[in-house]
């Protein structure tokens, strides 16, 4: 309907350029009076148009049902009139012909505005060329004439469903150009919201991580402002902190193994010296591990009999060789050795059977890494080197 809209000025033309020539020839008509009556049949059909023009602009005219009703409704307006034209053409005289013919182009061009929909070109062109065509045949005289317009109007009739397949594969394509803009929409409204949303999550990634970063910067400036080592209870927190950023950007972190030297030992220490002996014990206190202390090698050999234990560390290199002498398991004990800065002190505690050593001063890392190579069920490449 919108392109029979589209086509109503080439209507108004034909109509414009038609209608004086079919008033001047009705004018010599026998019934002049009967054809100026029709052409009221005229004014209904155009207003009819217009009314439905009008219908267009509404709601209503979404309802495809209702726009075909009213599309061949309207197109049997104008072929009913055509129709009625035809009839009192048939009684006009010797311009019978001549009016005819008027009334056959006019039906021609119903036919060329149905051609825009298939089932309103099927049903409105024949009863619209039906009328002259008919009346045209019912005289014996006009065969000749009648059959040319036959052709004429089979020849429109093929030319108007020519034109009804080109427009159709037009309206296919511009449907289809409507869908691929649709998609388009579509996936370009998809791609703001994913970058939206990946935007939303960078930002949300960047917070927690700058959170937990801060987090772990204050625990570690918090140990470093201190004299002392750092407390398990802060490399406790730093290290949630750290597995926290590692949880939030996608790896899990590592559990540590069962044997590592992290569990509590109790150790057995064996110290004269005062000041090492409170050292020592408070580093391996700081590791969280319970000590056993004697400054004697006679009462560490005793100790070391009547207890459990998991390490030996002997600052008395006296003790290593009767706590190798122990019998059973007490004997398998590993010993950590308490050494100078003489390179023959470290010898002979090796010597003696100590699985590894450690220098004075002590220090907390080189107390913890002696004790992991003493506990190592493997000795590694470098356990004879001094922590």
């Amino acid at each position: 309907m919108k392109a029979q809209a589209a086509l109503l000025p080439f209507a108004l033309l034909a109509f414009g350029v038609s209608l004086p020539v079919f008033v001047w020839v009705a004018g010599h008509a026998a019934n002049a009076h009967w054809m100026g009556a029709a052409f009221g049949a005229f004014a209904v059909g155009w207003g009819a148009f217009y009314a439905v023009v009008n219908w267009l602009k509404t709601d209503a005219a979404t309802d495809l049902r209702r726009r075909a009703r009213v599309q061949v409704m309207a197109g049997l307006v104008w072929a009913l009139t055509v129709a009625g034209l035809a009839a009192f053409a048939h009684f006009a005289g010797p311009v019978r012909e001549t009016l005819l013919l008027l009334i056959l182009a006019a039906a021609m061009v119903c036919v060329v505005f149905t051609a825009t929909w298939l089932p309103s070109l099927l049903i409105v062109a024949p009863v619209a060329v039906a009328g002259p065509l008919i009346a045209l045949f019912l005289d014996p005289a006009d065969q000749p004439t009648a059959r040319l317009a036959l052709s004429a109007a089979a020849l429109g009739l093929a030319l108007a469903l020519v034109v009804n397949r080109i427009l159709r594969r037009q309206y296919a394509l511009a449907a289809e150009r409507e869908r691929l803009l649709a998609e388009r929409a579509a996936q370009a409204e998809a791609a703001r919201r994913f970058a939206r949303v990946k935007s939303d999550l960078v930002d949300s990634l960047s917070d927690e991580l700058r959170d937990g970063l801060t987090g772990v910067a204050h625990v570690l400036a918090a140990a470093a402002r201190g004299r002392a080592a750092p407390t398990r209870q802060q490399i406790g927190v730093a290290l949630d902190a750290v597995n926290e950023l590692l949880t939030i950007v996608g790896e899990a972190p590592a559990a540590a193994p069962a044997d590592e030297p992290a569990r509590r030992l109790r150790i057995l220490t064996v110290e004269a010296d005062p000041l090492t002996a409170a050292t020592l014990r408070a580093s391996l206190e700081q590791l969280g591990h319970q000590v056993v202390h004697t400054p004697k090698a006679a009462r560490a050999v005793e100790l070391a009999r009547i207890c459990d234990l998991d390490l030996a560390v002997c600052g008395d290199l006296a003790a290593i060789v009767p706590l190798r002498a122990l019998p059973g398991g007490a004997g398998e004990t590993p010993v950590v050795a308490i050494v100078g800065s003489e390179a023959g002190e470290a010898e002979a505690a090796l010597a003696q059977g100590a699985d590894a050593l450690v220098r004075r001063p002590l220090a907390i890392p080189a107390v913890a890494r002696a004790i992991a190579d003493a506990l190592s069920a493997t000795p590694a490449a470098n356990d004879r080197q001094v922590a």
